[in-house]
């Protein structure tokens, strides 16, 4: 049986496109949401921005109020990071998560459905950890910010990655079951 495109038998290439493609989306939405509002400011605090928008919020990271709108987890992890070595751990478990994300993503794209599912839930993992420490204690939700999409992002990228990995290592099995007959 020859080779098709991305390792597919040949006339199976076009369903096997979908699952890897799947894979990706998700992957790239687990990369996406590190940069996307972890945090986002309530509409008080947006409207006392209007007022003085280069105010400093963060001097250590140069951070104006008006950047402190939405933070990021890569805001966050600049951060937890210049705030001493006790914090830093926080800014190595938000690295961590990118870090897993981004192979995810390699993992995903070369069609590699476990190892982009097991490191995928390393990252779900991470997020959810971060999750609970926020809320447990008390960054966030606060008085004037409320959780940004980002946290909610890793769900459904979770899920779709998991089914599209599921799916695409039924079609290699069965690719390989029936080239053993």
């Amino acid at each position: 049986m020859s080779e098709g495109t991305m390792g597919a038998p040949e006339g199976r290439s076009a369903g096997w496109i979908v699952p890897r493609i799947l894979m990706v989306v998700a992957a790239l939405g687990f990369l996406a949401a590190f940069f996307l509002p972890w945090a986002s400011a309530n509409a008080e605090f947006r409207e006392a921005v209007t007022a003085a928008p280069d105010l400093v919020f963060y001097e250590p990271t140069d951070m104006t109020v008006s950047d402190a709108v939405d933070i990021s987890l890569f805001e966050y992890a600049q951060v937890y990071g210049s705030m001493g070595s006790g914090w830093q751990v926080y800014m190595a478990i938000m690295y961590a998560v990118l870090g897993a994300s981004a192979l995810t993503l390699l993992l995903a794209a070369f069609g590699k459905p476990i190892g982009a599912a097991v490191v995928g839930a390393l990252a779900f993992a991470g997020s959810r950890l971060l999750v609970w420490d926020f809320g447990d204690r008390g960054v966030l939700p606060s008085s004037t910010h409320d959780w940004g999409m980002a946290a909610t992002v890793y769900i459904p990228a979770f899920v779709v990655l998991l089914v599209a990995a599921v799916w695409l290592f039924v079609l290699k099995r069965r690719a390989k079951a029936g080239a053993n007959v």
